[in-house]
């Protein structure tokens, strides 16, 4: 997996960690490791200090789905571990309580 560009409007609202962490699951079964080095594919204009601050925000995101810093901005999951496949599983069911409150306020 190269990239991964989550629309704007779908942003904020867990979609992501969900998305690429199951992407990575069924990827990298045979890996020991991925890594990865959070940044802005979406070819915004951003100024050195934006961009770092948008690396280290996409840093805590990959963090959710447990990435950890290595060096030089890059993270490393490491594919054997079973708390990567924990915080999908509670990545997942944040994002279905989600949807639930959504489908609840939107059929009332």
């Amino acid at each position: 997996m190269d990239r991964v560009i989550l629309e704007p409007p779908w942003r904020g609202l867990g979609l992501g960690p969900v998305l690429a962490g199951a992407a990575i699951r069924r990827l990298s079964q045979d890996c020991v490791a991925v890594a990865c080095e959070p940044g802005l594919a979406d070819g915004r204009e951003m100024t050195e200090e934006q961009h770092h601050e948008a690396a280290a925000k996409l840093s805590r995101v990959w963090e959710r789905i447990g990435f950890e810093p290595f060096q030089d901005g890059v993270n490393i999951l490491d594919c054997h571990l079973q708390r990567p496949q924990d915080f999908l599983a509670e990545r997942q069911q944040e994002f279905t309580a989600l949807c639930r409150a959504w489908q609840e306020h939107h059929h009332q």
